[in-house]
Protein backbone atom coordinates (compact mmCIF):
# COMPACT_ATOMS: atom_id res chain seq x y z
CA UNK A 1 0.00 0.00 0.00
CA UNK A 2 1.84 3.35 -0.82
CA UNK A 3 1.72 6.31 1.60
CA UNK A 4 -1.14 8.01 -0.32
CA UNK A 5 -3.16 5.18 -0.19
CA UNK A 6 -1.89 5.09 3.87
CA UNK A 7 -3.14 8.68 4.09
CA UNK A 8 -6.48 8.10 2.40
CA UNK A 9 -7.52 4.75 4.41
CA UNK A 10 -6.99 6.57 7.74
CA UNK A 11 -8.82 9.70 6.89
CA UNK A 12 -12.16 10.14 8.82
CA UNK A 13 -14.24 13.15 7.62
CA UNK A 14 -16.00 14.71 10.09
CA UNK A 15 -19.21 16.82 8.81
CA UNK A 16 -19.33 19.73 11.25
CA UNK A 17 -16.59 21.73 10.29
CA UNK A 18 -16.29 25.13 8.59
CA UNK A 19 -13.08 24.52 6.87
CA UNK A 20 -10.93 27.48 6.33
CA UNK A 21 -10.49 28.95 2.90
CA UNK A 22 -7.56 30.49 1.54
CA UNK A 23 -8.22 33.84 0.28
CA UNK A 24 -7.17 34.40 -3.38
CA UNK A 25 -8.46 37.70 -4.12
CA UNK A 26 -6.17 40.75 -5.50
CA UNK A 27 -4.35 42.31 -2.90
CA UNK A 28 -3.60 46.34 -2.87
CA UNK A 29 -0.04 46.69 -3.77
CA UNK A 30 2.96 49.28 -2.96
CA UNK A 31 1.47 52.71 -3.22
CA UNK A 32 -1.91 52.03 -2.84
CA UNK A 33 -2.26 50.41 -6.69
CA UNK A 34 -4.38 47.33 -7.14
CA UNK A 35 -3.64 44.52 -9.24
CA UNK A 36 -5.85 45.82 -12.55
CA UNK A 37 -3.57 48.96 -12.47
CA UNK A 38 0.07 46.82 -12.05
CA UNK A 39 2.56 48.17 -14.83
CA UNK A 40 4.65 45.94 -16.93
CA UNK A 41 7.32 43.67 -15.49
CA UNK A 42 9.95 46.26 -17.57
CA UNK A 43 8.87 49.29 -15.12
CA UNK A 44 8.61 47.23 -11.81
CA UNK A 45 12.53 45.35 -12.53
CA UNK A 46 14.38 44.94 -10.45
CA UNK A 47 12.42 44.54 -7.45
CA UNK A 48 8.05 43.54 -7.00
CA UNK A 49 7.33 44.36 -3.60
CA UNK A 50 4.88 42.02 -1.85
CA UNK A 51 2.48 43.60 0.28
CA UNK A 52 3.29 42.23 3.40
CA UNK A 53 0.49 43.57 5.55
CA UNK A 54 -2.18 42.61 3.18
CA UNK A 55 -0.90 39.34 2.59
CA UNK A 56 -0.93 38.86 6.46
CA UNK A 57 -4.30 40.01 6.96
CA UNK A 58 -4.89 37.16 4.73
CA UNK A 59 -3.45 34.43 6.76
CA UNK A 60 -0.50 34.02 4.81
CA UNK A 61 2.94 33.48 5.92
CA UNK A 62 5.52 36.29 5.64
CA UNK A 63 9.02 36.91 6.62
CA UNK A 64 7.53 38.54 9.82
CA UNK A 65 5.78 35.77 11.05
CA UNK A 66 8.51 32.99 10.74
CA UNK A 67 8.03 32.46 14.55
CA UNK A 68 4.63 31.33 14.05
CA UNK A 69 2.73 28.05 14.32
CA UNK A 70 1.97 28.18 10.68
CA UNK A 71 5.81 28.31 9.93
CA UNK A 72 6.59 25.68 12.02
CA UNK A 73 4.17 23.44 9.81
CA UNK A 74 5.58 24.85 6.82
CA UNK A 75 9.63 24.10 7.95
CA UNK A 76 8.33 20.23 8.40
CA UNK A 77 6.34 20.36 5.24
CA UNK A 78 9.75 21.64 3.35
CA UNK A 79 12.33 19.80 4.37
CA UNK A 80 11.72 16.24 2.84
CA UNK A 81 11.12 18.41 -0.10
CA UNK A 82 14.41 20.22 0.30
CA UNK A 83 16.17 16.35 0.76
CA UNK A 84 15.46 15.21 -2.60
CA UNK A 85 15.67 18.24 -4.35
CA UNK A 86 19.46 18.88 -3.30
CA UNK A 87 20.13 14.95 -3.83
CA UNK A 88 22.42 14.27 -6.62
CA UNK A 89 21.55 10.80 -6.40
CA UNK A 90 17.86 11.12 -6.36
CA UNK A 91 16.24 8.35 -8.86
CA UNK A 92 14.01 11.53 -10.10
CA UNK A 93 14.34 13.43 -13.24
CA UNK A 94 13.33 17.19 -12.34
CA UNK A 95 14.04 16.68 -8.63
CA UNK A 96 14.21 20.20 -7.70
CA UNK A 97 10.63 20.82 -9.45
CA UNK A 98 7.54 20.43 -7.31
CA UNK A 99 4.36 20.37 -8.58
CA UNK A 100 1.34 21.66 -5.86
CA UNK A 101 -2.08 20.62 -7.16
CA UNK A 102 -5.15 19.24 -5.08
CA UNK A 103 -7.97 16.86 -6.19
CA UNK A 104 -10.67 19.81 -6.42
CA UNK A 105 -10.98 23.97 -6.31
CA UNK A 106 -10.96 25.82 -3.24
CA UNK A 107 -8.76 23.53 -1.33
CA UNK A 108 -5.98 25.41 -0.21
CA UNK A 109 -3.16 24.81 -2.65
CA UNK A 110 -2.26 28.03 -3.80
CA UNK A 111 -2.22 28.99 -0.04
CA UNK A 112 0.01 26.01 0.39
CA UNK A 113 1.94 26.92 -2.45
CA UNK A 114 2.74 30.48 -1.37
CA UNK A 115 3.33 29.72 2.54
CA UNK A 116 5.94 27.31 1.07
CA UNK A 117 7.83 29.21 -0.57
CA UNK A 118 7.80 31.70 1.86
CA UNK A 119 9.27 29.18 4.27
CA UNK A 120 11.81 28.13 1.85
CA UNK A 121 12.87 31.39 1.03
CA UNK A 122 14.52 31.79 3.82
CA UNK A 123 17.08 29.11 3.70
CA UNK A 124 20.81 30.06 3.95
CA UNK A 125 21.67 28.60 0.55
CA UNK A 126 18.75 27.69 -1.30
CA UNK A 127 16.48 30.15 -3.62
CA UNK A 128 12.82 29.25 -4.71
CA UNK A 129 11.11 30.55 -7.93
CA UNK A 130 7.45 30.28 -7.73
CA UNK A 131 5.37 29.64 -11.44
CA UNK A 132 1.68 30.18 -11.37
CA UNK A 133 0.79 26.98 -13.43
CA UNK A 134 -2.79 27.42 -13.29
CA UNK A 135 -2.96 29.19 -16.40
CA UNK A 136 -6.98 29.19 -16.34
CA UNK A 137 -7.31 29.59 -12.50
CA UNK A 138 -4.33 32.32 -11.93
CA UNK A 139 -5.11 32.22 -8.36
CA UNK A 140 -1.26 32.72 -7.36
CA UNK A 141 -1.12 35.53 -9.86
CA UNK A 142 -3.99 37.13 -8.31
CA UNK A 143 -2.81 36.87 -4.86
CA UNK A 144 0.15 39.06 -5.44
CA UNK A 145 -0.69 41.38 -7.93
CA UNK A 146 0.67 40.30 -10.73
CA UNK A 147 -2.35 38.95 -13.03
CA UNK A 148 -1.69 41.37 -15.50
CA UNK A 149 2.00 41.31 -16.02
CA UNK A 150 3.90 38.66 -18.70
CA UNK A 151 4.35 35.44 -17.48
CA UNK A 152 4.43 31.62 -18.53
CA UNK A 153 1.87 31.91 -21.36
CA UNK A 154 3.99 34.55 -23.02
CA UNK A 155 7.38 32.51 -23.12
CA UNK A 156 5.51 29.55 -24.57
CA UNK A 157 3.61 31.80 -27.22
CA UNK A 158 6.60 33.81 -28.25
CA UNK A 159 9.74 32.86 -28.98
CA UNK A 160 11.15 35.93 -28.11
CA UNK A 161 10.52 36.25 -24.72
CA UNK A 162 12.36 34.19 -22.37
CA UNK A 163 12.19 32.72 -18.80
CA UNK A 164 14.58 35.52 -17.77
CA UNK A 165 12.31 38.28 -19.61
CA UNK A 166 9.07 37.05 -17.18
CA UNK A 167 11.01 36.17 -13.43
CA UNK A 168 9.92 39.03 -11.10
CA UNK A 169 12.54 39.60 -8.37
CA UNK A 170 10.60 40.22 -5.23
CA UNK A 171 11.43 41.88 -1.78
CA UNK A 172 12.27 38.68 -0.59
CA UNK A 173 15.84 37.91 -1.62
CA UNK A 174 15.63 34.51 -2.27
CA UNK A 175 11.86 34.58 -3.82
CA UNK A 176 11.23 34.82 -7.66
CA UNK A 177 7.32 34.80 -9.34
CA UNK A 178 6.70 33.71 -12.56
CA UNK A 179 3.02 34.71 -13.06
CA UNK A 180 0.52 32.97 -15.36
CA UNK A 181 0.92 36.07 -18.49
CA UNK A 182 -2.11 36.71 -21.10
CA UNK A 183 -5.20 34.66 -21.28
CA UNK A 184 -4.98 31.60 -23.42
CA UNK A 185 -7.46 29.26 -24.39
CA UNK A 186 -6.50 26.01 -25.21
CA UNK A 187 -4.26 25.77 -21.93
CA UNK A 188 -3.86 22.09 -21.49
CA UNK A 189 -2.49 22.22 -25.24
CA UNK A 190 -0.09 24.78 -24.66
CA UNK A 191 1.27 22.84 -21.25
CA UNK A 192 1.46 19.68 -23.55
CA UNK A 193 3.84 21.41 -25.89
CA UNK A 194 7.73 20.56 -26.57
CA UNK A 195 8.41 24.04 -25.55
CA UNK A 196 6.84 23.65 -22.22
CA UNK A 197 9.19 20.53 -22.17
CA UNK A 198 11.93 22.60 -22.63
CA UNK A 199 11.31 25.32 -20.31
CA UNK A 200 11.35 22.51 -17.54
CA UNK A 201 14.06 20.84 -18.37
CA UNK A 202 15.92 24.93 -18.32
CA UNK A 203 14.41 25.07 -15.22
CA UNK A 204 15.59 22.34 -13.22
CA UNK A 205 19.15 21.99 -15.26
CA UNK A 206 19.77 25.37 -15.46
CA UNK A 207 19.11 27.01 -11.94
CA UNK A 208 19.80 23.42 -9.87
CA UNK A 209 20.81 24.98 -6.71
CA UNK A 210 16.90 26.48 -7.00
CA UNK A 211 13.67 25.22 -6.00
CA UNK A 212 11.11 25.75 -8.43
CA UNK A 213 7.50 25.54 -6.72
CA UNK A 214 4.27 24.88 -9.59
CA UNK A 215 0.92 26.28 -8.01
CA UNK A 216 -0.60 23.70 -10.46
CA UNK A 217 -4.47 23.27 -11.09
CA UNK A 218 -6.92 21.44 -9.43
CA UNK A 219 -6.54 17.37 -10.96
CA UNK A 220 -10.32 17.16 -10.90
CA UNK A 221 -11.06 20.61 -12.77
CA UNK A 222 -8.61 20.17 -16.12
CA UNK A 223 -6.58 17.76 -17.64
CA UNK A 224 -3.79 20.51 -17.08
CA UNK A 225 -3.08 19.54 -14.32
CA UNK A 226 -1.90 15.61 -15.67
CA UNK A 227 0.54 17.75 -18.25
CA UNK A 228 2.03 19.77 -15.57
CA UNK A 229 2.57 17.02 -12.97
CA UNK A 230 4.36 14.89 -15.66
CA UNK A 231 7.19 17.68 -15.69
CA UNK A 232 7.46 17.30 -12.04
CA UNK A 233 9.74 15.15 -10.04
CA UNK A 234 7.60 16.20 -6.90
CA UNK A 235 4.21 16.42 -6.53
CA UNK A 236 2.16 17.59 -3.32
CA UNK A 237 -1.47 17.00 -2.90
CA UNK A 238 -3.24 19.21 -0.79
CA UNK A 239 -6.60 17.77 0.79
CA UNK A 240 -9.06 20.01 2.95
CA UNK A 241 -9.75 17.89 5.94
CA UNK A 242 -13.46 17.84 6.18
CA UNK A 243 -14.24 18.66 2.60
CA UNK A 244 -12.77 16.45 0.45
CA UNK A 245 -14.40 13.00 -0.28
CA UNK A 246 -11.97 10.57 -0.08
CA UNK A 247 -13.46 8.98 -3.54
CA UNK A 248 -12.47 12.61 -4.90
CA UNK A 249 -8.57 12.00 -3.81
CA UNK A 250 -8.17 8.36 -4.91
CA UNK A 251 -9.51 9.58 -8.65
CA UNK A 252 -6.92 12.45 -8.18
CA UNK A 253 -4.35 10.47 -7.48
CA UNK A 254 -4.85 7.45 -9.52
CA UNK A 255 -3.37 8.65 -12.99
CA UNK A 256 -0.08 10.35 -11.04
CA UNK A 257 2.95 8.73 -12.21
CA UNK A 258 4.04 5.92 -9.85
CA UNK A 259 7.23 6.01 -10.32
CA UNK A 260 7.57 10.38 -8.75
CA UNK A 261 7.50 11.14 -5.10
CA UNK A 262 4.40 11.91 -4.39
CA UNK A 263 3.08 13.31 -1.17
CA UNK A 264 -0.40 14.14 0.95
CA UNK A 265 -0.94 17.57 2.41
CA UNK A 266 -4.02 18.21 5.01
CA UNK A 267 -4.83 21.44 5.04
CA UNK A 268 -6.99 22.72 8.32
CA UNK A 269 -5.93 19.43 10.16
CA UNK A 270 -7.16 19.79 13.63
CA UNK A 271 -6.41 16.64 15.02
CA UNK A 272 -3.76 17.56 17.53
CA UNK A 273 -4.25 20.84 18.22
CA UNK A 274 -7.51 23.50 17.01
CA UNK A 275 -4.76 25.45 15.65
CA UNK A 276 -2.88 23.40 13.26
CA UNK A 277 -2.45 23.86 9.36
CA UNK A 278 -1.15 21.35 8.20
CA UNK A 279 -0.11 17.29 8.06
CA UNK A 280 1.77 15.76 5.45
CA UNK A 281 2.13 12.32 4.32
CA UNK A 282 5.58 11.85 2.08
CA UNK A 283 7.11 9.25 0.38
CA UNK A 284 7.29 7.11 -2.93
CA UNK A 285 3.77 5.45 -4.16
Amino acid sequence: MSSIERAVERLNWPTDKAPRQAVVEPLPLAGGKTGGDQPTIAAAKPEFRLNFNALTKAGYLTPDAMQSRLAEECRRLKRPLLVTASDRNAPVQNRNLIAITSALPGEGKTFTTFNLAMSIAIERDVTVLLVDGDLAGRSLSRLVGLQRAPGLTDVLLDARISLRDVIVNTNVPKLRIIPAGRVYRDVTELMASEQMRDIAGELSARYSDRVVLFDAPPLLATSQAIVLTAFAGQILVVVDEGKTPQQAIQQAVSPLDKNKLIGMVLNNCRRSSSHKYYESYYGAS
